[in-house]
C-alpha cells in the first residue's frame, strides 16, 4: 500500500512538472506575440480616443469660424467659400457657408452695389461702388455655383432637406435675375415638393407665391417708341393767318381778348378811362360837375 501510494505521488509530481514545462514553452513561444497584440489593442483604443477628441475640437472650431463669418453685417462670400472648402467634412458647416455666400451675392445684386460697399455721409453710394453689368453677371454666376454645390452634395431624405430647399430657392432667384423663367419655375417647384415632403411647409408657401408671380414676369410690357406716339398736326407755312400767326384766334380768353370786340361792352376790359385797356385818352367820359358849395350863414331861399 505504501509503495503504491508512493508511485501515485511520483506520478502526480511528474504530471505537474510536465504541465509547468508546457506552460513555460507556451509562454516562450506565444508570450511576446500576446504582448504585442495587447499593446496594439491598447494603442488602438488610445488612438481612437485621440482622433475623436481632435475631431470634436475641429468641429467646434468650424462652427465658431462659421458663426464669426456670418455674425457681422459685412459678410464676405470669399471668406465663407474658403471656410466651406476648409471644413468640407464637418457636418452642415460647408452647406451653410455656401448658402450664405450665395445669398450675399444675391443681396449685392438686389442693392446694385459691390460687396462691402458703404454709403457716404449723404447716404448715397459712390459711383465706383455701383454694380455694373459685367460684375452683376459675375455675382450671379458665383451665387449659382455655390447653390449648385449644395444641391449636388445632398440627397433628399438625408436629414438636411432644409439646406436642399434653401439651395433650390437660391437657384430659382438667380434664374429670375437672369431672365430664365423656365428654370426658375423648375427650382421653385422642386423646393416646394421637398419642403412639403419633409413636413415643413413654410418655404413651400413662399415658393408657390413666387410661382404665381412668374407669369407676370414672363409677360413683358414694351413701351411705345417715339415714332409710335401720336404727333401734333403742324399747319403749313402757307396756311398761317398773317393777322394771327400763332393760331390764337380760336382761343377763348374769357373777356381778356384783344381786338375790336375786346373793347366793346361786356368785354371785361372797360375801365373808368373808357375805350378799354387800349382805348385813347380822348374817349374817356366827361366827369359830372362838382356841386357848388353853399354858405352856411346865408338865409335859406324860397323855392
Amino acid at each position: 500500500m505504501d509503495e503504491r501510494h508512493g508511485q501515485l505521488k511520483d506520478k502526480a509530481g511528474l504530471d505537474e512538472s510536465r504541465i509547468n514545462e508546457e506552460f513555460r514553452d507556451f509562454l516562450v513561444k506565444w508570450g511576446p506575440r500576446l504582448l504585442i497584440i495587447v499593446a496594439l489593442v491598447a494603442l488602438a483604443f488610445s488612438g481612437r480616443r485621440y482622433l475623436n477628441q481632435k475631431a470634436d475640437e475641429r468641429t467646434d472650431e468650424a462652427f465658431v469660424q462659421l458663426a464669426l463669418a456670418t455674425g457681422s453685417d459685412a459678410t464676405s462670400p470669399d471668406t465663407l467659400l474658403s471656410l466651406a472648402r476648409q471644413y468640407d467634412d464637418v457636418g452642415a458647416v460647408p452647406h451653410v457657408a455656401r448658402l450664405t455666400a450665395g445669398e450675399a451675392y444675391l443681396a449685392a445684386v438686389r442693392r446694385g452695389v459691390v460687396i462691402g460697399a458703404q454709403p457716404g455721409p449723404t447716404g448715397e453710394f459712390p459711383a465706383e461702388e455701383l454694380l455694373d453689368e459685367e460684375l452683376r453677371t459675375s455675382y450671379l454666376g458665383q451665387a449659382r455655383q455655390a447653390f449648385q454645390q449644395v444641391v449636388d452634395a445632398l440627397d433628399v431624405g438625408s436629414g438636411a432637406d432644409i439646406h436642399l430647399v434653401r439651395a433650390h430657392m437660391g437657384l430659382a432667384a438667380v434664374a429670375e435675375a437672369m431672365g430664365e423663367i423656365d428654370q426658375a419655375r423648375t427650382h421653385y417647384q422642386r423646393a416646394a415638393t421637398i419642403d412639403r415632403d419633409a413636413g415643413y411647409g413654410a418655404m413651400a408657401q413662399l415658393a408657390e407665391a413666387r410661382l404665381n408671380s412668374l407669369d407676370a414676369l414672363a409677360t413683358r410690357t414694351s413701351l411705345p417708341s417715339t415714332a409710335q406716339l401720336p404727333q401734333p398736326e403742324t399747319p403749313d407755312a402757307g396756311e398761317r393767318d398773317e393777322d394771327d400767326p400763332f393760331g390764337l384766334g380760336g382761343l377763348d380768353l374769357g373777356g381778356f381778348g384783344v381786338g375790336d370786340e375786346g373793347q366793346g361792352e361786356g368785354s371785361g376790359m372797360d375801365t373808368p378811362l373808357g375805350g378799354g385797356l387800349f382805348g385813347e385818352p380822348g374817349d374817356a367820359p366827361t366827369p359830372d360837375p362838382e356841386p357848388t358849395p353853399t354858405d352856411p350863414t346865408a338865409p335859406p331861399q324860397d323855392p
